[in-house]
């Protein structure tokens, strides 16, 4: 068959312009999957810069602004540490402390008026914790003494409900458990089952919590880089002065005070402001001494 003409138009023309659109829609075709390529690639690039910059940011603010005992959690691993804090108005606010892998010696306080609980007719508690503090974070190693500062009443502490795990016998006011060592990572709570028998009616019961990690930090503290003891207690607000001079005295350090307004109101001899003091001591004071130590203050203290 011959090429003949029509209007211009010949056959080769019809195949030639066949030809130009399936050329056009294979390019189109091309430059949908390399604009798709692309904007894969600058996602990816953008994701992964995003978290770096996150990383970067978190780490930054972590270290300037010395976040203490907060869950500093790494933005892609989910990791979480826990950062050594022992303040007293986080304690107080918090009801935990976190302890460094420095410290040897964890004194927690029964505080006065620690049997008492919640939901009874009246409010004799001073503070909303049992013990001082009520949560307690520390290193795998750390030693833990119980202390009664609860003037009059007698407790005993068992913990994970095993006697034979531990069982601290009778503490009389002012007197100390023998140290409990952590040696294994985990949970382990306690608690005290001599408690007022209102306070049993009401299904109050005096419970703590200590938690055992492998920390990987320091404590830093406000007095001195090497200590080995922390503790609370707690005093009126009214002569916190002279407590303090007390304290420094008989060889301690204090970290930080928080004064509170407490449950029980206006009680005879202690007003209705109380004062925790988060105290710490190195190594020259040994747990004997410190025990004899805090005897000696809180037997002035004009707790009944």
């Amino acid at each position: 068959m011959t090429n003949g003409k029509n209007g211009g138009f010949t056959f080769n023309t019809i195949f030639e312009k066949k030809n130009l659109l399936i050329n056009d829609t294979n390019n189109q075709m091309y430059l949908f999957v390399l604009g798709f390529c692309l904007l894969l690639t600058m996602y990816i690039f953008a994701f992964s810069s995003t978290a770096s910059l996150a990383n970067w940011a978190y780490a930054t603010v972590a270290q300037n602004q010395n976040i203490s005992s907060q869950l500093v959690q790494n933005v892609t691993t989910g990791q979480t540490q826990e950062l050594p804090n022992i303040d007293a108005k986080h304690i107080f606010d918090t009801k935990t402390a976190t302890l460094g892998n420095n410290i040897k010696n964890l004194i927690i306080l029964i505080p006065d008026e620690a049997h008492h609980g919640n939901g009874e007719a009246k409010e004799n508690r001073f503070i909303e914790q049992s013990f001082l503090p009520q949560n307690a974070i520390i290193n795998k190693g750390t030693n833990v003494i119980w202390f009664s500062g609860d003037v009059s009443h007698e407790h005993r502490i068992i913990i994970n409900n095993d006697e034979s795990l531990f069982d601290s016998g009778v503490l009389p006011e002012y007197s100390a458990s023998n140290p409990m060592v952590f040696n294994t990572i985990g949970n382990f709570g306690y608690y005290s089952p001599d408690i007022d028998q209102e306070a049993v009616q009401k299904g109050f019961v005096m419970r703590g919590d200590v938690k055992v990690i492998d920390q990987p930090n320091k404590l830093n503290t406000n007095s001195s880089s090497n200590i080995e003891s922390v503790g609370v207690f707690m005093v009126p607000t009214k002569d916190i002065d002279d407590y303090s001079k007390d304290f420094t005295e008989k060889g301690f350090s204090i970290e930080s005070t928080y004064s509170f307004k407490d449950l029980r109101g206006i009680a005879r001899d202690t007003d209705s402001e109380q004062t925790l003091v988060v105290w710490t001591a190195g190594p020259s004071m040994t747990t004997e001494m410190i025990i004899s130590a805090l005897q000696d203050i809180g037997s002035n203290l004009p707790y009944k």
